[in-house]
């Protein structure tokens, strides 16, 4: 038995080493597609048709016309919601793009490059936008977010000394009109010291990781940073969606990241995969309320 897991181990590792990175990076962006489906109710039968297609039918992830309709129709996405579009939909619609204009030129170090250039601006971007932000630099930005986003509850009441009741006295108080009743001495709530670390901390972690990814990117790849980009976005993905279950966004991070990473080892393409389908568990999986529940009894 022991033989048999041995050598399904070795042919699943033989499988993937053999994939040219830019199949695996267009069947995890088709995945992310099925798994965390986008657009309203005309536009994402025709994305989920699209991907089912790319991923069944031999060959037809290499199609321009797959790539071009998807670009077309994760465009028409974000055109309807505009102005409430997040930025995972323009980053979808470009990355499509990449794949089509690679696609339609045979050129598949088009994919390569705009990959790696995804990946630099969009953290770049990101982190001079937090570095600009004085309330973020100084952990409001985090502190206000574990009271007011109920995605952090179990995380916070894990990691900290706050409780549940307190959380929904705050949440309370903060999502009122309190700026319309007169002022206080004293807020209705308290703010534990492990609070104001726990918000620290995570301010300071979110500006490192995604810091030395933008830097990491934007270097050449034979520099020291540039050799350690595949481990940055790895580690981003490992820490930051066991907290926060935005799991789309990071499937096409991981679709990149495998995508750019052409000429290194095999190794690093089950890394990439191995994210991918942990993210799963992630989201799927409420670990911080099993360890909640399992302090608490």
């Amino acid at each position: 038995m022991e033989l048999v897991l041995k050598q399904k181990i070795t042919l699943i590792k033989q499988k993937i080493a053999s994939y040219d990175p830019r199949e695996l990076a267009a069947k995890l962006t088709l995945l992310t597609l099925l798994l965390s489906p986008v657009g309203n109710w005309f536009i994402r039968p025709l994305i989920l048709s699209l991907s089912v297609a790319g991923l069944l039918i031999p060959g037809m992830w290499r199609a321009p016309s797959l790539w071009t309709a998807l670009t077309l129709l994760s465009g028409i996405r974000f055109y309807i919601d505009w102005p409430r579009s997040d930025n995972h939909a323009y980053l979808l619609s470009y990355w499509c793009l990449a794949f089509a204009i690679s696609a339609w030129q045979g050129n598949r170090e088009i994919l390569f490059r705009n990959a790696r250039y995804l990946i630099a601006f969009t953290f770049g971007f990101a982190t001079l936008q937090k570095w600009s932000s004085p309330e973020f630099i100084n952990g409001s930005f985090f502190l206000v977010t574990f009271f007011l986003d109920k995605r952090f509850e179990e995380f916070v009441v894990l990691f900290s000394s706050v409780t549940f009741e307190q959380i929904d006295v705050a949440r309370e108080y903060l999502e009122g009109d309190y700026r319309a009743n007169p002022a206080v001495d004293n807020l209705p709530f308290v703010i534990p010291v492990s609070l104001w670390w726990l918000a620290i901390l995570s301010t300071v972690w979110n500006l490192f990781e995604q810091t030395m990814i933008a830097i990491a990117f934007m270097l050449p790849k034979a520099s020291r940073l540039g050799k350690m980009r595949d481990s940055f976005v790895l580690l981003f993905c490992f820490t930051i969606y066991a907290v926060v279950p935005v799991v789309s966004f990071g499937w096409l991070i991981l679709a990149m990241g495998i995508a750019q990473s052409d000429n290194k080892s095999s190794t690093i393409r089950y890394w990439y995969i191995g994210a991918f389908f942990v993210l799963i568990f992630f989201y799927e999986v409420p670990w911080a309320r099993i360890l909640n529940m399992a302090t608490s009894t």
